[in-house]
């Protein structure tokens, strides 16, 4: 599994990709948990856009932000809501060629930026990984 790095902002992402790339490595891009409530699922799917590179974005519990992110475009969402919920948002998910994932506790590698951090942060990360 690719490792992930959750990005606050247009600057960030696009440092984890840009070093990401130099060293040929995939990355996981992943907002913050509970982004999608307080930045909006607009400014996270520009965001994905920005940088050309599907964010995986936490939408929490909130059923009706998933189907705005579905609306908007995104495509790899973060939802942790009740069973019955989750079954139909999947249906309508899969109808648009998105995926929803459930209770993801970060998988390492993760990196989990504050909105202060820099490229630097995210190099000196990567440098004490032990990635292929």
């Amino acid at each position: 599994m690719a490792p992930e790095v959750v990005v606050h902002h247009l600057a960030q992402a696009k440092a984890a990709l840009c070093i990401a790339g130099k060293r040929s490595l995939s990355l996981q891009l992943r907002s913050a948990p509970h982004a999608a409530s307080a930045a909006g699922v607009g400014y996270l799917q520009s965001l994905s856009e920005a940088v050309d590179h599907e964010i995986l974005i936490d939408c929490a519990d909130d059923a009706g932000l998933v189907m705005a992110a579905l609306r908007s475009g995104c495509r790899k969402l973060i939802f942790i809501g009740p069973e019955a919920d989750r079954q139909r948002l999947e249906l309508m998910a899969s109808m648009r060629s998105a995926s929803l994932f459930g209770l993801m506790e970060p998988s390492p590698p993760c990196l989990v930026l504050s909105p202060d951090d820099d490229e630097a942060t995210i190099r000196d990360w990567l440098d004490t990984q032990d990635l292929p």
